[in-house]
């Protein structure tokens, strides 16, 4: 249909430059090609309509009028049209530094015009194919690189681009694309009739290239407009209209993304098949891998062009199951992939493996081999994963294979986060990097790296049962353990660290260490030295895997600063003597910092002005930093300098004379200015003078605070600081106008009894512990800062802290004598808090269909249509 209206409007646009005497009524001299995915007949339904019209250099003057009022009627009935004006000289050797264009030549159809002009393109094409192919073969690659680079290069990604994530639409057309640069092929038809891929492998990727396309036509029309990325708020939606329906453990929309990411890693390994295939006549074994392909005969394998190749019958492994074992081995050992062919094979014979091979003590022992290998137990998990090998000698990891987060803080599926924690963990042991070195020798003191190894591997299954992963999650691991015929001191240990995984981040982040009793308390709970050098480096791999900027050095000298006071107290060690002689180090290092120079002694008195906790969790440059701040308070009332981290999070370091409510000032101010606190740090000298220090962001872009802002919010907070501000009403003006209109809604079957306050007297000796679960909105940390200061409370420290779309904010404060709060006092503040927040709806509605941006895009397509010179595309 569409075909029709192109082609008829393309006839209105030529007869009507006739009319006026631009075109004469010959064998036209242009042709109307369709390219990209239009010319694969396969268009979503807000796409862009890419065409290429082709016209004969000697009748570029009259043909250029007729594209312009063919794109004229193509904009006014309301299409967004992509379009090159071009010779087949100017396609080809353009197409040479363009691959994006090279690709979209592929596929090309003929819509109207010059039959002649359209064979002449192909087949310069196809000459230019033939002697480019190594070329055309290195660019498409470089592009596929470059995708996923930006939009990802996991499959198993939260919220992904269903055109140009790994495993996307974008992966099965480079597949076709290798294809074509190298045999010609232009179809999987033509792949599949040449022995390429086989009728299964065939059958397999059409239904998934089917799905997906489903889907995003589906998304296209929901939205109202293009869209690519599966975002949480739409796949709920998605998921009622595809009839999936909620389970015990499931919501509809996990089932919809479980099948979703099933069907997109068919896609991603085909396309890494495939370019396999096409590279075999590019690489050459080395003399080394020749050396090892010719020995031993014992078993049919051998490493060539950079795979482990089989080189033996089809049943192979039927009759000796335990050889997949061996061969992973050898990959591993080697470090290089399986060969198309052997994963082929070996993933037919999986049906090999079942309830027998679970408990076989041999296949025990292979695997528990596989993973003694510090640094290359992800690669061997990976590929197990891969072929499907994993879940069938532990089920209970299959029950979390393509199990999506619904939250803002995993960045991956479950199973994938769990692989690159394992991940994370191999390239501790391998980096060379000065800042983890600490760490890298605390793995090397394991006495069995096998058992974290494991640990990490079953820490989240329980997120496969539903709520309440960490007591179920222990459950399954002792299972698993006793299957595995684990010895029963090492399965408790398994077991232990599966039931803590989330216990030292928590702590570390969300309480004050100089408590002693929290230190005891963690330290009886673990039992042995050998356990907390395990749950200190599952703790690290957990958090550095769940996405970008989670992980922080912040969150690195907490949990360093937890672990080294856990094992003092757990050795023995005379924590006195080392303690001083560390102070020493310190203090020097912040007066050799200083600049200019200040004694020692002012050091000394800095310190002496400050809890312990502020020396064992500040770094001696920040320290130094601080004592001039201090300075310059002194002089001037207020200080503040900003420290940027990375793209995603900046620090700010406010120093002033403390007041009562000037942490709520102060937080109230930042969101005023739309700036998100992600964790704060708050210290008071005992001269008075507050050093505060928060992580922030943008709020609108989720981004690092831009520098040009710096100098603006600067002066708000200085002016709160001095009370000159009405910050409630900043904070109401800012919310009220200028808050994200949309934000991520909570799924229903997910929501929990939010929000919650409690107040905790235990846990502290000499004030009160109050923390507060509530759904992350612009402000919280000012609303719960606020009511604790309406209620004449002191803040004496807090841990701010976002997790999993929610905020999990810890307030250690007193009374207005210093003390400890009241009974009946603790039970006002939670009420106070939870009225306050309760305030908030927490459920966001749908965002609001949008209408097709219709002629206001067309209006920008036509002025860059006339700002582009003839021949240019």
């Amino acid at each position: 249909m569409l075909d029709i209206a192109v082609e008829h409007a393309f006839d209105h646009a030529a007869q009507l430059s006739q009319s006026n005497g631009n075109v004469d009524g010959t064998q036209p001299g242009c042709a109307l090609l369709a390219v990209g995915g239009y010319g694969r007949a396969e268009l979503a339904p807000y796409s862009d309509l890419d065409l290429l019209f082709l016209y004969s250099a000697q009748r570029l003057s009259q043909m250029k009028p007729v594209l312009d009022n063919l794109l004229r009627m193509l904009w006014d009935a309301g299409l967004a049209v992509g379009h090159s004006f071009r010779t087949v000289g100017d396609c080809v050797t353009t197409a040479l530094d363009d691959p994006h264009l090279r690709t979209a030549l592929v596929n090309t159809r003929l819509l109207a015009g010059n039959k002649g002009l359209h064979n002449s393109l192909q087949e310069a094409l196809e000459k230019d194919r033939r002697r480019r192919v190594n070329s055309f073969l290195s660019a498409i690659r470089r592009e596929r690189d470059a995708r996923h680079a930006r939009f990802g290069a996991a499959v198993c990604l939260q919220e992904p681009n269903i055109k140009e994530t790994a495993g996307g639409l974008r992966d099965f057309h480079t597949a076709l694309w290798l294809a074509h640069a190298r045999y010609g092929y232009k179809t999987l038809a033509e792949m599949r009739g040449h022995d390429l891929v086989s009728e299964n492998e065939a059958r397999k990727i059409l239904n998934a290239y089917d799905f997906l396309w489903r889907i995003r036509h589906s998304a296209h029309f929901l939205m109202r407009r293009k869209t690519e990325r599966l975002s949480l708020d739409m796949q709920p939606m998605l998921a009622e209209q595809f009839g999936y329906k909620p389970g015990a453990h499931l919501l509809g929309s996990e089932k919809l993304m479980r099948d979703y990411y099933r069907h997109a890693r068919e896609l991603y390994l085909f396309s890494e098949a495939v370019e396999a295939r096409v590279a075999d006549d590019e690489l050459r074994a080395s003399s080394w891998r020749r050396k090892r392909a010719t020995e031993g005969k014992s078993e049919p394998f051998s490493i060539r062009r950079g795979r482990l190749q089989f080189d033996g019958e089809q049943d192979f492994f039927d009759k000796k199951p335990l050889a997949i074992l061996n061969a992973l081995a050898l990959g591993q050992a080697a470090r290089v992939p399986f060969d198309y062919r052997l994963r082929e094979i070996l993933a037919q014979s999986l049906r090999n493996i079942g309830p027998a091979s679970r408990t076989s003590i041999e296949v025990s022992n292979a695997f528990f081999a596989l993973l003694r290998r510090r640094g290359r137990a992800g690669y061997v998990l990976r590929s197990m994963h891969d072929l499907g090998l994993l879940a069938r000698l532990i089920p209970e990891f299959g029950r979390i294979t393509f199990l999506v987060q619904h939250d803002q803080y995993h960045h991956f599926t479950v199973d994938e986060h769990t692989l690159r924690a394992v991940e994370t963990l191999d390239d501790l042991h391998t980096s060379e990097n000065k800042q983890r070195a600490h760490l890298r020798s605390v793995f090397e003191q394991l006495e069995n790296p096998t058992l974290l190894y494991l640990a990490l591997l079953l820490h989240d299954v329980g997120k496969g049962e539903g709520r309440g992963h960490i007591a179920r999650g222990a459950k399954l691991a002792e299972r698993v353990c006793r299957r595995l015929r684990l010895k029963e001191d090492e399965a408790k240990k398994v077991v232990l660290l599966v039931k803590q995984h989330v216990t030292m981040a928590h702590l570390a982040q969300r309480r004050d260490l100089n408590e002693t009793r929290v230190i005891s308390d963690f330290a009886a709970g673990l039992e042995s030295l050998d356990a907390l050098n395990m749950l200190l480096l599952l703790t690290y791999a957990d958090l550095n895997a769940v996405g970008p900027g989670v992980w922080t050095e912040w969150k690195a000298t907490l949990l360093w600063d937890l672990y080294r006071r856990t094992r003092k107290l757990m050795t023995g060690e005379d924590a006195d003597f080392d303690d001083g002689v560390e102070r020493t180090r310190i203090k020097e290092e912040i007066a050799a910092a200083l600049n200019p120079a200040v004694p020692l002694s002012e050091v000394e008195r800095h310190l002496a002005l400050l809890p312990d906790r502020y020396l064992r969790i500040t770094s001696p440059a920040a320290a130094a930093m601080h004592i001039q701040m201090t300075e310059t308070v002194k002089a001037e009332g207020f200080a503040c300098r900003w420290t940027r981290h990375s793209n995603t999070s900046a620090e700010l370091t406010v120093a002033v004379q403390d007041r009562h409510g000037l942490f709520a000032d102060l937080a109230g101010t930042l969101a005023a200015n739309g700036v998100e606190i992600l964790s704060a740090e708050l210290n008071t000298r005992e001269d008075g003078i507050a050093i505060d220090g928060f992580m922030l962001r943008q709020a609108s872009t989720r981004q690092a605070v831009e520098d040009h802002r710096y100098q603006v919010i600067e002066r708000a907070l200085r002016q709160a600081a001095a009370g000159e501000l009405d910050v409630a009403a900043l904070v109401e003006r800012w919310s009220t106008r200028n808050a994200p209109r949309k934000r991520s809604r909570v799924i229903p079957a997910r929501r929990r009894n939010l929000p919650q306050a409690i107040c905790d007297n235990e846990t502290s000796v000499s004030s009160t512990l109050v923390e507060v679960h509530a759904i992350d909105e612009p402000g919280l940390a000012y609303k719960i800062a606020n009511v604790l200061a309406r209620l004449a409370l002191e803040i004496v420290c807090a841990r701010i802290a976002t997790e999993k779309s929610d905020a999990l904010d810890v307030f250690y404060v007193t009374d207005g004598d210093g003390l400890q709060l009241s009974y009946e006092m603790t039970k006002s503040v939670e009420r106070a808090l939870t009225d306050e927040l309760a305030r908030v709806d927490a459920v966001i509605a749908s965002p609001k269909l949008q209408m097709m941006p219709g002629r206001g895009l067309n209006e920008k397509s036509r002025s860059d249509h006339q700002a582009t010179p003839a021949g240019c595309g």
